[in-house]
């Protein structure tokens, strides 16, 4: 599976953006700061992986004709 290493750079610069935007608000209730955090947190570390397993294997072109 091939995935898009722009793709998932502009996801996780997105995620980090709204992590601090998120962390440094007022909200009315903090559970509701802690689970958009938590969600927010838990894609930032997929996209860290998907981009470490992306720059660990990269696919041969010449095998995809």
């Amino acid at each position: 599976m091939r995935i898009n290493k722009d793709l998932v750079d502009a996801i996780m610069m997105l995620t980090f953006i709204i992590l601090v935007l998120t962390g440094t608000s007022d909200f009315e209730n903090t559970v509701t700061k802690d689970l958009v955090m938590i969600g927010l947190g838990i894609v930032a570390v997929a996209m860290i992986i998907l981009r470490v397993l992306n720059a660990r294997n990269p696919e041969d072109k010449e095998s995809h004709h």
